[in-house]
């Protein structure tokens, strides 16, 4: 799973320019990443931060469960946080430039986890 889940994160960093440090994740196991390895629990424990605040809000609205999320850190850049609904599913925290294209920072983050998440089913199915 680790040389899919690597494979998908560096054609996602290939093609996203607004991508700048990223992290993809699996409960608390890191796939791959380009943080300092030793950032790589706390950038985990960020997201985990990120989507407790962002369930308690949904529940609170009553909407659906946060899937992603992006954070605007004034002229320093972006955090954008994306994970499967699922529990204990694949998660990215990643940080971008200021003008980031949302969209865009999404769609390759998620075709990034679904890449990774294809592997993931297929190492399962052969157990």
């Amino acid at each position: 799973m680790y040389e899919q889940a690597d494979k998908a994160f560096k054609e996602m960093l290939d093609i996203s320019t607004d991508i700048d440090k990223a992290v993809l994740f699996w409960g608390d196991t890191v796939l791959a990443s380009n943080f300092p390895e030793s950032l790589n629990l706390t950038m985990i424990a960020k997201a985990r931060q990120l989507a407790s605040l962002g369930d308690a809000r949904a529940t609170d609205m009553k909407s659906a469960p946060l899937t992603q999320l992006v954070i605007d850190a004034g002229g320093e850049g972006m955090v954008f946080f994306a994970r499967e609904p699922k529990e204990n599913g694949l998660g990215m925290l990643a940080t971008g430039k200021k003008d980031s294209r949302i969209g865009l920072v999404f769609y390759d983050m998620k075709t990034c986890m679904r890449d990774a998440q294809e592997e993931e089913e297929e190492v399962e199915g052969e157990a």
